[in-house]
């Protein structure tokens, strides 16, 4: 699995001072290689875990995993770009509400990134 996926999962089990294997008992995991794995990035957390960390840790799953929702935040934002470049000329009441619905994720997106880098 790619490395890229760098994650604060460590960081909040190591703040709150659980184990590895109390970690992957929580999560419903049997051994604590999982968590090394996920910890490590070579491993890409299921939604399930995902869902878990946030119960656990009190944190959203971007929070804690920034890269993960990063790379999916890109796919799905290009996705919504292309289909909104498909609506363009149509003018019927559903398209002009679906390009509704896409300008105003990609707007969020935009927003959300500007002040995460400060502009």
């Amino acid at each position: 699995m790619p490395s890229f996926i760098h994650d604060y999962l460590r960081t909040h089990r190591r703040k709150w001072a659980i184990t590895q294997k109390e970690l992957a008992f929580l999560l419903g995991h049997k051994s604590p290689t999982h968590i090394s794995r996920l910890e490590l990035g070579q491993r890409i957390p299921s939604k399930d875990v995902v869902l878990a960390c946030e119960v656990l840790f009190g944190i959203p799953p971007r929070s804690c995993f920034p890269k993960l929702y990063a790379n999916i935040e890109e796919t799905v934002l290009a996705r919504a770009a292309t289909l909104y470049e498909r609506l363009d000329n149509e003018m019927s009441k559903t398209a002009i509400r679906k390009k509704e619905f896409l300008s105003a994720a990609l707007k969020r997106a935009i927003t959300r990134n500007n002040k995460t880098e400060g502009v």
